[in-house]
C-alpha cells in the first residue's frame, strides 16, 4: 500500500510564496480516498496508471464501435419490429441508448462515491435499473411473446449486454484516469503533497501533517 503525507514548515512555505493556496480538507481528503482505492506505489506510477488506463479505455471503446458495426448497423435486419414496452424506442435505437445510460450511470455513481452526494447516486441507480430492463426485454419477448422467436430474442440480448459490459467497463477505466489526472495536478501544484515509501504495518495510505524535526 502507499502512503500520502504533507509536509509543513519550508515547503509550505514555498506554496505560500507563489500565492498557490493549500488544498482545502475536502480536497484532501478526496485525495486521500482515491489513493487509498487505485493504491499508486509512489508519485511517478501515477502517470503510467493513467496512460494504462486511457489506452485500455481506448482500445474497449474502438473495439465497441467495430462490434456495433458488424453486427447493428450492417446486417438487413428489421428494428421496427419488437419495438421496447419502455418509452418504444426501437432496437438500433436501443443499443446506443443503453450505453450511454450506462455510461453517465457509471460516472454519477462514481462522483456519488467520491464525494458522498446522494441525487448522483439516485439519478445513478435509475439508469442502472432502465438499462437491465433493456437488455432483458428482448430475451423475455422472445420467449415470452409472439413477434421474436427465442433465437432472435437471446440474439438481441446478447448483443445488448455485450455492448453494455464493454461500455461500461471502459467507463470506469476513464473515470479511474480522470481522477488519477486530478490527483497528479494536485501534486503538481502542491509539492509539499508527497508519497513515502510502504510501512512495515501495512497502514492504509493517508494524508496528514508531518511534524518538521527541530533544529
Amino acid at each position: 500500500m502507499s502512503e500520502s503525507v504533507i509536509t509543513d514548515g519550508e515547503e509550505i512555505g514555498e506554496d505560500e510564496s507563489l500565492d498557490i493556496p493549500m488544498p482545502s480538507e475536502e480536497q484532501m481528503e478526496l485525495a486521500e480516498k482515491i489513493i487509498s482505492r487505485l493504491d499508486p506505489k509512489d508519485r511517478s506510477s501515477i502517470g503510467e496508471m493513467i496512460h494504462s488506463r486511457a489506452r485500455w479505455c481506448g482500445g474497449i471503446l474502438a473495439a465497441w464501435a467495430v462490434f456495433w458495426w458488424l453486427t447493428v448497423l450492417r446486417p438487413t435486419e428489421d428494428y421496427s419490429v419488437a419495438t421496447s414496452i419502455f418509452f418504444g424506442p426501437d432496437f438500433m435505437t436501443v443499443t446506443i441508448l443503453v450505453p450511454c445510460l450506462i455510461f453517465v450511470g457509471s460516472i454519477l455513481s462514481d462522483f456519488s462515491r467520491e464525494l458522498g452526494q446522494l441525487f448522483p447516486g439516485l439519478v445513478s441507480g435509475i439508469m442502472f435499473v432502465l438499462s437491465i430492463l433493456y437488455v432483458f426485454e428482448p430475451a423475455v419477448m422472445g420467449f415470452a411473446g409472439d413477434v421474436l422467436t427465442p433465437a432472435e430474442g437471446m440474439w438481441r440480448f446478447a448483443r445488448l449486454a455485450l455492448l453494455s459490459a464493454t461500455v461500461y467497463a471502459a467507463a470506469k477505466l476513464l473515470i479511474d484516469a480522470v481522477l488519477l489526472g486530478w490527483v497528479k495536478r494536485l501534486i503538481e501544484n502542491h509539492p509539499s503533497i508527497q508519497f513515502n515509501e510502504p510501512s512495515a504495518a501495512g497502514l492504509e495510505p493517508e494524508i496528514e501533517p508531518a511534524v518538521e524535526s527541530e533544529a
